[in-house]
């Protein structure tokens, strides 16, 4: 006969998924929808054990594992959460909670959580033949003592969570596998290695050497070898599968003294399965990212493309922008902020009418006035973009001065982002050495002496001094 398993939750896919996945593992499922459906089919068990939401109507989810318990103490119960939270983990366990599951989950979570069970349960109904007194008192010390190791266990798993959310690129995230690793393992020797399947090898990323990959690991299998005897003596190798969407994207090789065990080697799965769902949205918003980059891009060469006279301007900004940057030691990140604004500092000019931007007279001050409202209209494109909200006050401060006359706010001195005074500098002198249908642009050196002449006063002294050295340096 099957062992059933009760689901309660508010939500049919989320009692649909779970009851499929239960199914597919050779178990009965049996699903309610709130705590008092739940609490009428007890009658129906006896169950392997329940999972149940936290949120419900009618009847919490810390209100059923209550009166669970005062039902049958022993049947484990097993918490869904939206996220590994501390705060209801620690309520549930409380109230009686074995253990949590944080959606999303998966087959083999699943599957580990109930041999888990199975495997409780008949050391439960061992202990259950031992009636005296002393085998109680030992069975409620040990439970105690569980707990507070559950506890310390869900610390260390919900501050391993924070960490690895809190990263937003892919070779962060790679690192953060080998550091936490090397935490967990102490004296271990931790390495990753990307996965070329069409060769079937790992790739060593330092050396670039490939190195003959076991079948098992492409099938997500944990692979386990015992070198002794090798160059690696009394040593044993343990190779995890780091798999994204059902592929795997590389393998994490620990060497160490002794066999990592299943406690460990649990952590260490753990500490990959999260980086993998971490990877998936990284990747997911990257793609988007890079399209709605690609957009804006092509809506600044567009704009460009309006005024034959302004054309290309934006790329010659950019260059003389990022050669800055490296003059000044930027960090990547930085260099990345710089290189999207001066790319898109005039996409606000999308918002000017052709009569004023592509005037070819002098402008009138009303005409200026409309002008200079493009810096606060490419922002205001910018704005609703949560990614690039350095960049939008960067584009949005380029045109003020250093001496506080500037526009759109007056931002004097230090008050300007950093990086908006470097772009006001490129900006500047794109614009003095370019021709105009009512001037001629200005001479390179003509236009240095006047960078140098407004030092203090439009632009950051300092910074133009290096300007000056980097731009008469590329003649």
């Amino acid at each position: 006969m099957l062992d059933k398993v009760l689901i309660v939750d508010d939500d049919p896919g989320i009692r649909s998924t779970i009851s499929e996945l239960i199914e597919d593992l050779g178990y009965r499922a049996e699903t309610a929808s709130d705590g008092l459906d739940a609490v009428d089919l007890l009658d129906s068990g006896p169950y392997l054990c329940v999972f149940t939401d936290i949120m419900m109507p009618n009847m919490t989810g810390l209100e059923l594992i209550q009166k669970i318990k005062a039902r049958d103490i022993s049947l484990p119960i097993i918490v869904i959460t939206g996220y590994a939270s501390l705060e209801i983990a620690i309520d549930a366990m409380k109230c009686g909670a074995s253990d949590f599951i944080a959606k999303p989950f998966k087959v083999k979570q699943i599957e580990l959580m109930l041999n888990k069970v199975k495997r409780e349960k008949s050391l439960l109904e061992e202990n259950k033949r031992f009636s005296d007194t002393l085998q109680l008192h030992r069975l409620i010390d040990n439970l105690v003592g569980q707990l507070e190791d559950k506890n310390e266990e869900i610390t260390s798993l919900q501050a391993l969570s924070d960490k690895i959310i809190s990263l937003k690129g892919i070779r962060d995230l790679v690192a953060a596998i080998i550091d936490v690793s090397k935490q967990l393992l102490d004296d271990a020797d931790v390495r990753f290695f990307p996965i070329s399947r069409s060769n079937k090898t790992l790739v060593d990323p330092q050396g670039g050497t490939e190195i003959q990959l076991n079948p098992e690991l492409l099938k997500g299998r944990i692979v386990r070898k015992n070198n002794h005897g090798s160059a690696l003596a009394n040593s044993f190798e343990t190779i995890f599968p780091l798999t994204i969407e059902g592929q795997v994207f590389g393998a994490l090789d620990i060497i160490s003294g002794t066999m990592l065990g299943e406690d460990k080697e649990g952590k260490v799965q753990y500490l990959l399965n999260r980086c993998a769902e971490r990877m998936e949205n990284v990747a997911l918003y990257e793609g988007l990212y890079e399209n709605m980059l690609s957009t804006l891009n092509s809506m600044a060469k567009i704009l460009d493309a309006r005024d034959p006279h302004t054309s290309q301007h934006s790329t010659r900004v950019t260059t003389l922008s990022m050669a800055m940057g490296k003059a000044l030691g930027l960090n990547e990140d930085e260099r990345d902020v710089l290189y999207i604004s001066s790319s898109l500092h005039d996409i606000g000019k999308v918002g000017i009418p052709d009569r004023i931007l592509l005037k070819p007279q002098g402008l009138t001050d009303e005409e200026f006035a409309v002008i200079k409202k493009h810096p606060d209209i490419g922002a205001d494109i910018l704005k609703p973009i949560p990614p690039m909200a350095k960049e939008t006050e960067i584009i949005r401060h380029h045109h003020e001065r250093y001496d506080g006359k500037g526009y759109p706010s007056g931002l004097k001195g230090e008050e300007i982002p950093y990086l908006s005074r470097i772009l006001a500098l490129a900006d500047s002198f794109d614009a003095m050495t370019s021709d105009r249908p009512y001037r001629d642009g200005m001479s390179v050196g003509k236009a240095l002496e006047e960078i140098q002449r407004c030092m203090g006063l439009q632009f950051d002294p300092a910074l133009a001094e290096i300007f000056i050295s980097q731009v008469a340096r590329m003649q």
